[in-house]
């Protein structure tokens, strides 16, 4: 009987790391902004999936899905900035690793190796991945004017959090 309560654990132990988890409406948000200018935008419909039994993780965004509290300042960021048109998506493919993200960033058409801190909890059929990290702007290719130069910060403060479901 003891061998078989032991098997019988191992066996929820082992299928329960293997689950996968899927969110289409993770929120990810950033700022960007500076003492002169308010800059910050969220998303509520990142994609975002999870395998537990290999750690891969990816997170995606629709840039256009960013919203902002002035409308200009959306269409200033889609057309002029991250340029929605030819770079539809920020995409994010790794693993969850030890408490980090590890892994490529892609934004903008330029792809950057991140290792950030990252919480992923698995709790009743459910993860919740929380990421926050800086970039720095220009590193992906990002061209702000120097007319604005000063109301943008160079470091973006990203924050990721996605409250995926097993599949």
């Amino acid at each position: 009987m003891k061998a078989f309560l032991s098997i019988f654990a191992l066996t929820i132990s082992l299928s329960a790391s293997s689950q996968q988890y899927i969110t289409r409406q993770g929120t990810l948000s950033f700022d960007a902004g500076s003492p002169l200018e308010d800059i910050t935008a969220t998303s509520n419909s990142a994609t975002a999936v999870y395998d537990a039994a290999d750690g891969k993780l990816g997170v995606q965004v629709l840039m256009t899905s960013f919203q902002f509290k002035r409308a200009l300042m959306q269409e200033h960021f889609n057309e002029n900035y991250v340029e929605s048109e030819v770079y539809p998506k920020a995409v994010f493919k790794g693993k969850f690793d030890d408490g980090r993200a590890i892994g490529a960033l892609t934004i903008h058409g330029v792809t950057q190796d991140v290792n950030v801190p990252a919480s992923l909890k698995e709790e009743s059929g459910t993860a919740h991945l929380l990421v926050e990290f800086e970039a720095t702007i220009e590193e992906f290719g990002i061209d702000i004017p120097g007319a604005v130069a000063n109301k943008i910060d160079k470091q973006a403060k990203i924050l990721v959090d996605c409250k995926m479901q097993s599949r």
